[in-house]
C-alpha cells in the first residue's frame, strides 16, 4: 500500500526537518523544498497528495506555487495548506480566493495540522489511503 506523499516547502530548515520527521513517523512520504521554484519542480516530479507551503519564501512565494500548480493537469486538484507566520487577514483572503484548502498560522499545533492534512486527503478526487 502506498503512503500519501506530502510536499513541504519552507525556507526555515529547522522547521522543515522537524515537520518532515514527524510526518514520516505518522506514515507519510515527505518531499521537501526550501523555495518556491524548487517546490513547484518537485511537485511536478512527485505529484504529491497534499502540499504544505510557506507563503514567504525566496524564489517564488507559496501563492505563486499554488497558482502555477493549479494550472498543471497533474497538480490541479492537489490540496494546498498554507503554513505561515503572516497573520494578516489579507493573506487569508488571498489564500481563499486562490483555492487553498486551509491556512494555518505559526506557531501551530501539530495535531491540528495533522487533522487538516488527513481531511485534505479525504477531500481529494481520488483519496489515497490516509496514514
Amino acid at each position: 500500500m502506498r503512503h500519501p506523499t506530502i510536499l513541504i516547502a519552507d525556507d526555515d530548515s529547522r522547521l522543515l526537518e522537524a515537520l518532515s520527521q514527524r510526518l514520516r513517523n505518522d506514515g507519510f512520504e515527505v518531499v521537501t523544498a526550501t523555495d518556491g521554484y524548487n517546490a513547484l519542480a518537485k511537485a511536478v516530479e512527485c505529484a504529491p497528495d497534499v502540499m504544505i507551503l510557506d507563503v514567504n519564501m525566496p524564489a517564488g512565494d507559496g501563492f505563486t506555487v499554488l497558482e502555477r500548480g493549479h494550472n498543471r493537469a497533474e497538480l490541479s486538484d492537489t490540496p494546498v495548506i498554507y503554513l505561515t507566520g503572516d497573520k494578516s487577514t489579507r493573506l487569508d483572503e488571498i489564500a481563499d480566493v486562490l483555492g487553498a484548502y486551509a491556512t494555518i498560522h505559526k506557531p501551530f499545533d501539530y495535531d491540528r495540522l495533522l487533522n487538516t492534512i488527513r481531511a485534505a486527503l479525504l477531500s481529494a478526487p481520488t483519496p489515497p489511503s490516509v496514514a
